[in-house]
């Protein structure tokens, strides 16, 4: 049996985007994926549909596998021909044990690969508004471990006098021990010092003083890991450079819920504002053949053909190609709820008679209502979660329809904890509201602010007991408008 490939990959210090493309281009193309604790759990989303997931986290004082167990697992699988990503938080190879398992790998025969990943000792700093180094003032930059601070293990006398810039990771637990052994030391009490907690994450908070307040305990009822503990002249850059929190939505966690073969757009708009995005679900699409299958003779007697989502557009295409079916065949127009699901038909080389203004199923059903004739056959194209609303409606006008359930989206909880925790929870339908119940039920959308698009989706979430927020603008653009109102306005 031909042996799987290993990669040691550094997924950054939080934030989704900092991983790097070559990191992400292995987590895409990965059987088996043994992450950490500090990942960004929203990675594993970009990963196979079949992938094995392995949580090897290592929290202070508790490890839910020891480090040979790890190794032993990487070695493991890909003796079994998988090929398998160890994805560690930061850069692998700074005080992250990379080495270790890279060494153990080479001595069982197993071909490995390391991918370095942006690390924390940096870019903690850098959107902190933290510059490392500065012209003049911090030439050089020392980076330590804050794990241990024995005095065996860490020469502090040389430490203390070390110009430029000091950065301690992994260093909560002894913020305090290491300033006063740099004091105890020489080093200057007034030095400017602070603690950057949570990262790039939408709970990043920095706080600053004197290398004195540290070692006094003064802040320590609100020193927490993950942290960045730096000591240095450049920390009086911060009022100036700290872009980040300057950001409409810094300190705003966002779950949005939507298959994430349509969800990188949003995700990307929503992260340039500053907010920390989290997946609600993790979701893959499944092909209804069978029900594609039943209408495939008689599509050419549809006078109307009508698309609710770019996902069944792509299912329905994708599978007349396969079958080698001539899409000549269809003799009907083409109606699409949304201009993403109008541009997907368009580049088929279908042109799209029917596009309601209000971007949502209620408004294409107002079309129907005042400008087509009721003889029109109609034949709704859309996914099974998504219930017979639609067509139920239709019929209820008068048309003739049929409807068939061309994918279906299978969710699952997101192993992100982050989900628990955020602070705006969008549901872009009905459908993908109640999976979301199913995962975590409807207690966990208690004091949040709720935001539904589309009236169906509103009605669907007042029906649970659920108050929310309407935006009636679909588009990506419209719902980060939306949620950029609802923050102004300290809703």
């Amino acid at each position: 049996m031909k042996v799987g490939k290993v990669y040691i990959v550094g997924a950054g210090p939080y934030m989704e985007d900092l991983i790097t493309v070559k990191g992400l281009n292995a987590i895409k193309t990965a059987d088996v994926i043994i992450y950490d604790r500090l990942i960004n759990k929203n990675l594993l989303k970009l990963a196979k549909d079949d992938a094995i997931y392995i949580y090897c986290g290592k929290e202070p004082k508790k490890h839910v596998l020891s480090q040979d167990r790890i190794i032993n697992l990487m070695i493991e699988y890909a003796k079994k021909g998988f090929n398998v990503v160890r994805l560690k938080g930061g850069d692998p190879y700074i005080f992250g044990r990379g080495a270790e398992e890279a060494e153990k790998l080479f001595e069982n025969n197993i071909p490995f690969e390391i991918i370095p990943g942006v690390s924390s000792f940096y870019s903690a700093l850098t959107f902190a508004g933290i510059p490392i180094t500065y012209r003049k003032l911090a030439r050089e930059f020392h980076v330590f471990t804050g794990h241990t601070c024995n005095d065996e293990e860490l020469n502090w006398n040389i430490i203390s006098k070390l110009d430029g810039t000091l950065i301690f990771l992994m260093s909560a637990e002894n913020v305090e021990s290491i300033s006063q052994k740099l004091i105890l030391h020489g080093k200057q009490p007034k030095t400017l010092t602070a603690a950057v907690i949570n990262a790039t994450t939408g709970r990043q908070k920095v706080i600053s003083g004197h290398l004195e307040d540290f070692a006094t305990g003064k802040f320590k009822n609100q020193i927490t890991s993950p942290m960045v503990f730096v000591i240095g002249e450049v920390i009086k850059f911060r009022n100036k450079l700290s872009f980040y929190e300057s950001l409409p939505l810094f300190g705003k966690r966002i779950c949005i819920t939507r298959p994430k073969s349509v969800s990188r757009n949003i995700k990307s708009l929503l992260f340039s504002l500053g907010a920390d995005v989290v997946d609600g679900c993790c979701s893959k699409l499944v092909l209804h053949r069978e029900e594609i299958d039943k209408i495939i003779n008689s599509l050419p007697e549809y006078n109307i053909l009508v698309f609710t989502s770019v996902n069944g557009v792509d299912s329905f295409f994708d599978y007349l190609i396969e079958k080698n079916i001539d899409v000549r065949n269809i003799k009907g127009d083409f109606a699409a709820i949304g201009k993403k699901t109008a541009l997907s038909l368009q580049k088929r080389g279908f042109k799209v008679k029917y596009i309601p203004d209000e971007h949502s199923s209620d408004g294409l059903i107002k079309i129907f209502e005042n400008e087509i004739d009721k003889s029109k056959k109609i034949l709704t194209v859309q996914s099974k979660n998504a219930g017979d609303y639609f067509k139920n409606s239709l019929e209820s006008l008068g048309f003739e329809v049929d409807t068939i359930f061309a994918y279906s989206m299978e969710f699952t909880k997101n192993p992100n904890d982050a989900v628990y925790d955020s602070d705006i929870f969008v549901f872009t339908s009905s459908g993908m509201f109640r999976h979301f119940i199913e995962c975590y039920g409807v207690e966990m959308l208690s004091n949040k602010i709720v935001i539904s698009i589309g009236e169906h989706t509103q009605k669907t979430l007042e029906s649970f007991g659920i108050k929310s927020i309407i935006s009636n603008e679909v588009t990506d653009e419209g719902i980060v408008n939306k949620i950029l109102e609802v923050v102004k306005n300290g809703v």
